[in-house]
C-alpha cells in the first residue's frame, strides 16, 4: 500500500488578532502534521496551497517552515506542493526556494510518480497553482498523460468548487464543468482553499478538501484536519486525522467565543459572568478568547474587557465591539420620509459612483455577523484578487 498525507492551508505567518502567539500556533500546527506523517510512515506529503498566509512572510516564519520541511527530508519523506492564492508572488515562488531541499517538488501538469516502499501501487501526482478569473476562463488545463496506466492519478489544485463549497462561500466554480475541460480524468482531485473537511464523487472522480490546519476564523468551528490517502490495487481511500491527534499541547489552540448582549445597567461584572458561563469551569488561560459586545452602549469600554482578560491570563484575547450607539442626530426630514437608517444609507450610496470592491467593503462593515478581523482578512483577499484581475502579472511600474 502507498500512503500519502494530504495537508493544506497552513497559512504560516498568520498573526491572527495581531498576536505573535497565533503566528507560532500556525507554525506548530504545520509541524504537528509532520508528526502525523512520520507516525503513519507515509510515502509522501502533498500540500495543496496557502503554505504561507502572505506573499512576503517574515524571516521567523520562513525559518519555521524550513525547519518543518527539513524534518520531512530527514525522514526521507517527499514534500510535494502547489502555490495558493495567499502566497503567490509575481516571479519566483516560495516553493521554488523550498524545493532546494532534495525532498521537495513543485507539482506541475507533468506527472510526478511516487510509490510504496516496495515500488508497488504507484501514484502519479499533478498540480496547478491557484488560478483566478479572468484567467480561469481561458486557462489551459492540459496534463501530460502518464506513460504507464498501472497507477492512481491525483490532481492537486487550490480552488473552490461546488458542490463541496456552498455557493455563498467565495463564488465557487462548478466541478463538473471543470472536469469537462480536462484532457483526461484523474482518479482524484486533492483540493485546497476551503477550510472544511469534505469530499464527494463527480463523474467517477473523488474530490476532497482536508481543511485548514489551524482555525483562521471564528466561524471555522470544525476540528482542523488532514487526510491520509491510502492507495492499493489501483484505487484509493481517505482517512481523516485531526491535527490534535498528533498529541501536542495546545495544537490546535482552543477557541472560546463569548457573545454578550448588553442591557441598561450591565457593567463589567456582566462580562465576567458571561465568560464564566461559557467556560463551564474550564481554565481559559491557554485559549483564544473572542468576546463579542452587542446590544446597548453601556459604560463598559473595549479596554475594560481587555484588562479583564489580562487578569485571567488569556493567551490570545480579542474583543469585537458592535454595540448600538445611542446618539441623537438632529436630522431635518419630514415625518415618514425615512423609516430605516439602512434604507437611508442605501439611497445615499446609490447616488455615489462606488467601485464593486468599495461596495463590497461597505456591505461587510455593516454586516453585524462579521467580526472586525474577519473583514480585514476577507477584504485583503478580495483586493488581491481584484489586483490580479485588473493587472495580471504586470509590475508596479507597468501598473
Amino acid at each position: 500500500m502507498t500512503k500519502i498525507l494530504h495537508v493544506s492551508d497552513t497559512h504560516l505567518g498568520n498573526r491572527q488578532y495581531r498576536s505573535n502567539t497565533r503566528r507560532s500556533d500556525f507554525a506548530d500546527a504545520f509541524d504537528a502534521t509532520v508528526d502525523i506523517a512520520i507516525e503513519e510512515e507515509v510515502d509522501a506529503v502533498i500540500h495543496t496551497g496557502d503554505l504561507f498566509d502572505d506573499p512576503s512572510p517574515d524571516v521567523p516564519t520562513v525559518n519555521r517552515c524550513l525547519d518543518t520541511v527539513s524534518r520531512l527530508a530527514e525522514a526521507d519523506i517527499p514534500f510535494l506542493a502547489i502555490v495558493g492564492n495567499h502566497e503567490r508572488k509575481r516571479d519566483e515562488q516560495w516553493m521554488d526556494i523550498i524545493k532546494r531541499f532534495g525532498n521537495t517538488t513543485r507539482l506541475s501538469p507533468s506527472p510526478t510518480r511516487i510509490s510504496g516502499k516496495d515500488g508497488a501501487n504507484p501514484v502519479d501526482l499533478y498540480g496547478f497553482d491557484a488560478v483566478r478569473s479572468p484567467a480561469w476562463d481561458n486557462y489551459d488545463f492540459t496534463m501530460e498523460e502518464p506513460e504507464d496506466d498501472d497507477g492512481v492519478s491525483l490532481l492537486c489544485m487550490h480552488e473552490l468548487f461546488e458542490p463541496l463549497v456552498p455557493p455563498h462561500r467565495g463564488d465557487p466554480y462548478h466541478l463538473e464543468e471543470f472536469l469537462d475541460r480536462l484532457n483526461f480524468l484523474p482518479d482524484g482531485l486533492a483540493l485546497g482553499d476551503y477550510h472544511s473537511t469534505c469530499n464527494t464523487d463527480v463523474d467517477g472522480v473523488k474530490a476532497f478538501y482536508p481543511g485548514a490546519t489551524e482555525r483562521t476564523k471564528v466561524s471555522e468551528s470544525r476540528d482542523p484536519c488532514v487526510y491520509v490517502i491510502e492507495v492499493a490495487n489501483g484505487d484509493f481511500s481517505l482517512r481523516t486525522r485531526t491535527v490534535e491527534s498528533a498529541g501536542r499541547e495546545n495544537v490546535p489552540r482552543d477557541f472560546l467565543v463569548v457573545n454578550i448582549e448588553f442591557e441598561d445597567g450591565h457593567g463589567i461584572d456582566h462580562v465576567e459572568q458571561r465568560i464564566e458561563e461559557e467556560a463551564q469551569g474550564e481554565s481559559i488561560s491557554e485559549k483564544v478568547v473572542v468576546v463579542r459586545l452587542r446590544g446597548e452602549d453601556v459604560p463598559v469600554t473595549v479596554n475594560d474587557v481587555y484588562e479583564l482578560l489580562a487578569q485571567k491570563d488569556v493567551a490570545v484575547p480579542h474583543v469585537d465591539d458592535k454595540r448600538q450607539v445611542n446618539v441623537e442626530f438632529d436630522f431635518d426630514w419630514e415625518d415618514g420620509e425615512i423609516d430605516d437608517i439602512d434604507q437611508m444609507l442605501d439611497e445615499e450610496l446609490s447616488e455615489l459612483s462606488l467601485s464593486n470592491l468599495t461596495a463590497e467593503a461597505e456591505d461587510l462593515v455593516r454586516d453585524e455577523s462579521v467580526d472586525d478581523d474577519e473583514i480585514r482578512v476577507e477584504m485583503n483577499h478580495r483586493i488581491r484578487t481584484a489586483q490580479e484581475d485588473r493587472w495580471g502579472e504586470a509590475t508596479l511600474e507597468e501598473r
